[in-house]
C-alpha cells in the first residue's frame, strides 16, 4: 500500500490533467466509480492481484472491467497505469484524495449525518442550509444510521463532531451522577 502522499500525488495528477482539459468532474465520477467496484469486488480484488493468475489474464480481466464502465481516454490511461504499477489496491485511497481537491476547488464540505432511524428529506435539506450558513461553503450530506444512537443526530462536518444524540446525553448524565463529569 502507498502512503498517502503518494495517494496525492496521483491524486494531483489526475486533479491538473482534468482542471487542465476541463473534465476534471468526470474524471473524479470515473475514479470514484471504479474505486467503488474495487472495493465492492472481493472476487476482482483477488483474481487482478493473484499473482498465481497470469498477467496477461490479470490484464485483461482489468481491461474489461474498465472498458465495461465507459471510461475516458484518461480514466483508461491512469487504470492502465495503477495496473502496471501494481497500485490497483490503492485506488480508494486515491479516489479520496481526488475528491477532497476536488471540493476545495468547488469550495464544498463533506458530512456526516448519522441517526437512530432514517430522518425525512425535509430535515437533512435543514441540517444542509445551517451547515453552509455556519461554514460558508456548499455542503454534500452523506446519511447513516447507527440504531445504537437511540436518538438525536450526530454530524460529522471536517475535523468537527456535533453529537446531540441521546445515547451520548445519557452518558453524560450518567458521568454527572457518578461524579466523574
Amino acid at each position: 500500500m502507498i502512503t498517502g502522499s503518494a495517494a496525492r500525488r496521483y491524486a494531483k495528477a489526475l486533479f491538473a490533467i482534468g482542471n487542465e482539459q476541463g473534465t476534471l468532474l468526470g474524471i473524479q465520477r470515473e475514479v470514484q466509480r471504479i474505486a467503488e467496484v474495487w472495493e465492492s469486488s472481493e472476487e476482482l480484488r483477488t483474481v487482478v492481484t493473484n499473482p498465481l493468475v497470469g498477467l496477461a489474464a490479470r490484464r485483461k480481466i482489468w481491461d474489461e472491467v474498465v472498458l465495461r464502465s465507459g471510461i475516458s481516454p484518461i480514466g483508461k490511461n491512469f487504470f492502465k497505469l495503477l495496473f502496471d504499477k501494481m497500485r490497483l489496491t490503492d485506488l480508494p485511497r486515491i479516489s479520496m484524495e481526488l475528491t477532497k481537491l476536488c471540493d476545495i476547488k468547488e469550495n464544498r464540505m463533506r458530512a456526516k449525518v448519522t441517526t437512530a432511524v432514517p430522518i425525512p428529506d425535509e430535515m437533512i435539506t435543514k441540517l444542509k442550509l445551517t451547515l453552509q450558513r455556519k461554514t460558508g461553503k456548499s455542503i454534500v450530506i452523506d446519511k447513516a444510521v447507527d440504531p445504537g444512537l437511540i436518538g438525536g443526530v450526530v454530524t460529522m462536518v471536517g475535523d468537527l463532531m456535533y453529537d446531540d444524540s441521546l445515547k451520548t446525553h445519557l452518558e453524560r448524565m450518567k458521568e454527572a451522577m457518578l461524579g466523574r463529569g
